[in-house]
């Protein structure tokens, strides 16, 4: 046996070191641990202890994605952007509430209130770029804006992890409350939750 203090030899049955007084106990070990181990001095003993290694349970696979087709969305040449169309969906939007008094009873009054829908739908999709930067349109293509708020088509997928599938995104739940998630093409039940921020950005 050896002091833990100042690591002189000392007997068996000795309780106190001869060099630095030190009490020596069965239970004074150098203990150091680390990715699941224990590590003991040399002629250290253990008697009447339970030693106790954490092991992590985690074992669940990381589905790896990442996007597989980046283009930009242009008209005319010029590539859209985010705060474009919210811009333009509020314009369209107003105006068409503000002309289609004039035009009640005319043939064109039905052309009003189409322009008001699509002036919110390109609204609702400048807003929710502009504060998430990710839309998903499952299993069809996403929307992505970057860092400069340019817009792009973007397709997402992976390979999975349990089996030979394909990952991709999909949209499940009820009509009120769907969530978009990333799910192998072999097998439903393998499934993952969607987080857009582990993508990096464009």
């Amino acid at each position: 046996m050896h002091c833990t203090e100042c690591g002189k030899e000392a007997g068996e049955q000795a309780k106190y070191c001869s060099e630095c007084g030190h009490s020596l106990k069965r239970s004074d070990v150098n203990i150091t641990s680390g990715d699941n181990s224990v590590n003991f001095g040399q002629q250290n003993q253990v008697s009447g202890n339970t030693i106790n290694i954490n092991q992590s349970d985690d074992v669940t696979e990381k589905a790896m994605i990442d996007r597989t087709k980046v283009k930009p969305l242009s008209i005319a040449g010029t590539q859209l952007k985010a705060s474009w169309l919210l811009i333009s969906g509020l314009l369209g939007f107003f105006g068409s509430i503000a002309s289609i008094l004039g035009f009640i009873g005319t043939d064109y009054q039905f052309f009003f209130p189409l322009s008001m829908a699509v002036g919110g739908v390109l609204f609702f999709i400048g807003m929710a770029l502009l504060q998430t930067k990710h839309l998903s349109f499952p299993p069809f293509f996403n929307l992505e804006s970057g860092s400069q708020g340019e817009i792009y088509i973007t397709k997402v997928e992976g390979s999975c992890p349990k089996c030979t599938g394909k990952l991709k995104l999909r949209s499940i739940g009820p009509k009120d409350n769907k969530a978009t998630v990333v799910r192998c093409t072999r097998n439903h039940d393998h499934i993952w939750g969607f987080d857009t921020t582990v993508l990096p950005d464009l």
